[in-house]
């Protein structure tokens, strides 16, 4: 239930319902979801952890201002992250793997419903990632993806011709069996979807500078 909770506010952070500053309505949110305050303060701690929140003595816990460099940061280590997994899938990719990236890929660049491509994008890099990442990539990688709201990963279009470059980047490098150029164009990828991330909240006021 904590998670639940967290993922909620999380979501009120980046959607602009919760602002920089501001005290987080406990008793009001545990209502909205049907909850007691149990919950609700666990998943404070998380989020504490996470840095979106901090707590003040006497005082209550406070949404804390997210800055451009955070954004680009998370996007950064995300990159560094799924260029490792990657380039341990040059050791281990098959052809029916390939085969089935070369499908996203196409699929994704064919273009068409915004969700649809959003889930084909997700499964690529999913499988890239359950391909060559080691136990402990795939447990930082999961904890990055919980640190943002799925509404946060939606925001750039995972089928423009920038993103089918870096899908089809990132492919030849596997077939070539290339894990440095691999890296870099998970690395080169990631950043430019931490790029559009934040123009995108800069232009929601979400981000405090």
């Amino acid at each position: 239930m904590s998670v639940e909770v967290a993922d909620h506010i999380r979501s009120m952070i980046f959607d602009g319902r919760l602002r920089a500053a501001q005290r987080v309505p406990q008793d009001a949110i545990a209502a909205e979801l049907g909850v007691s305050r149990l919950p609700v303060r666990e998943a404070l701690i998380t989020l504490e952890a996470d840095g979106l929140v901090a707590a003040e003595p006497h005082r209550g816990v406070f949404v804390v201002p997210i800055r451009a460099e955070d954004i680009e940061d998370h996007y950064r280590l995300y990159g560094m992250a799924q260029g490792l997994a990657a380039a341990g899938a040059v050791r281990r990719i098959t052809a029916p793997v390939l085969a089935r990236l070369d499908e996203l890929v196409a699929g994704m660049a064919d273009g068409g419903d915004p969700d649809l491509m959003h889930d084909l994008n997700w499964e690529f890099h999913s499988l890239v990632n359950r391909t060559g990442a080691s136990s402990r990539t795939l447990s930082v990688l999961r904890h990055l993806s919980h640190a943002l709201p799925r509404e946060v990963y939606s925001l750039p279009d995972p089928a423009s011709p920038e993103a089918n470059r870096g899908h089809a980047r990132i492919v030849a490098a596997l077939r070539a069996g290339d894990a440095a150029a691999v890296d870099v164009a998970n690395r080169e990828h990631m950043q430019r979807e931490g790029d559009q991330v934040v123009a995108a909240l800069k232009r929601a006021g979400v981000l405090s500078i």
